[in-house]
């Protein structure tokens, strides 16, 4: 099929991937005054960014990774923690990853990721207030704060060094006694000894319909968006050719911002990095009677968050390390939903038949996603890996991504982002 050039007006760029990090980007890469072309083989935000719990997170700047994961490794793997369920069937394909992951599990390397996560998450408030007040999309979030809850002063504890990290990064929290979660969250069982309140976050009330609002942004600034799934990348003199499932795409720069398949486009140009993924559930309930939800609720001990949604109360699961591709297993989030109804009083029935949603988190094993130039391949970016956070920092992601791109200083440092740490 014949070559099409996207570009109409200078530079012209193909962004790849129109999850909430590539929708970004391209938002960012307009107001730049590039061309811009946003290419996925699905709707706008209707992978991963669409199943999480809403959240921007200012608090998200820990690691997966932690000392307290190296200690529960035994346990996770025979899956007697609803924190993580393990795909035995999927173990030797998984190693390599959770090899390099348990060697990021030390307080040293935790607290020193900590920091360029801090400069990502500081950021990513504001950067979607930006582009929410652009989109009138306000009326999609709440400003007050994320909600952990210890059931047993043990765990509450146990998480002190943890604390301790957020402190020093200059994030808020208010340290709250069963009384003080009782009057915030009064439908709440009473089953929370402690909690943190993480006052400098927010979340939304549906992640796909922002998304859908950034998505609608986009084209009435001009730009392009094409329904086609990305099949190959390769050089074009001083620009990138696209192969798709439709027609070739030309563009002098592209962005590759696929989320989980982002590796799979990558391998053939030799660029072959250790990203994995973090499988998640979500389902919804209605809540009984008169019961609200101030803000999401993540049960610390149980391993599952409550997201109050415009559809009701999302139940989010824990992780799940399987192949990317393989089939819904959702005994996971089966495991927590019992644990769910006795905490807030909701309807047992799912909104829907077949209301369980599947997802999975492009996650590099320090935690860290890849964000900048592709060492050895210019004109070629990326923007991938955010695992947990990718709804919470994309629009922080997208502005650092089309600064870097147009030759002005991002706001945050993005050497520790670079793929050049696993090349």
């Amino acid at each position: 099929m014949a070559a099409v050039n996207p570009a109409r007006a200078g530079a012209s760029i193909a962004v790849l991937g129109a999850g909430m990090v590539g929708l970004a980007t391209a938002i960012h890469l307009q107001r730049r005054g590039f061309a811009v072309t946003l290419v996925d083989r699905g709707p706008p935000g209707g992978e991963t960014s669409f199943g999480n719990a809403g959240v921007i997170g200012r608090g998200s700047i820990l690691p997966v990774a932690t000392p307290g994961v190296r200690r529960k490794a035994w346990r996770y793997l025979l899956n007697r923690d609803p924190a993580v369920r393990v795909d035995h069937a999927a173990l030797p394909a998984l190693l390599p990853w959770l090899r390099r992951f348990l060697a990021c599990a030390d307080a040293r390397t935790m607290t020193r990721n900590a920091a360029p996560l801090n400069t990502l998450c500081a950021a990513a408030l504001a950067a979607h207030e930006d582009l929410i007040a652009e989109a009138g999309a306000g009326g999609l979030l709440r400003r007050n704060g994320y909600l952990t809850a210890y059931r047993t002063a043990a765990r509450f504890a146990a998480d002190a060094p943890a604390r301790a990290i957020l402190a020093a990064h200059g994030v808020a929290m208010d340290l709250l006694d069963a009384a003080d979660v009782a009057a915030i969250e009064p439908h709440l069982a009473p089953v929370f000894r402690h909690a943190v309140l993480a006052v400098g976050s927010a979340s939304v009330s549906d992640p796909g319909a922002l998304c859908a609002a950034y998505h609608r942004l986009y084209l009435a600034r001009g730009g392009t968006g094409l329904r086609f799934t990305v099949q190959a990348l390769l050089p074009a003199g001083d620009g990138w050719r696209v192969a798709t499932d439709g027609p070739t795409l030309v563009a002098d720069r592209v962005v590759v911002a696929l989320g989980p398949w982002s590796a799979d486009l990558l391998r053939p140009l030799g660029l072959r990095l250790p990203l994995g993924v973090e499988r998640g559930y979500h389902t919804h309930r209605r809540p009984l009677g008169n019961a609200v939800l101030g803000r999401p609720v993540f049960d610390a001990e149980s391993g599952y968050v409550l997201a109050p949604m415009d559809a009701g109360i999302r139940i989010t699961s824990g992780t799940e390390l399987a192949r990317r591709d393989a089939p819904s297993t959702p005994r996971q989030l089966a495991r927590v939903l019992p644990v769910a109804h006795a905490t807030f009083p909701m309807e047992q029935r799912a909104l829907a038949d077949g209301d369980v949603w599947r997802g999975a988190r492009p996650s590099f094993p320090d935690s860290l996603p890849v964000i900048g130039p592709a060492p050895g391949r210019p004109g070629l970016w990326l923007a991938f890996g955010h695992g947990h956070i990718g709804f919470s920092t994309g629009p922080a992601t997208g502005r650092a991504v089309a600064a870097a791109i147009a030759g002005a200083a991002p706001e945050f440092d993005l050497a520790p982002f670079s793929a050049a740490r696993w090349l």
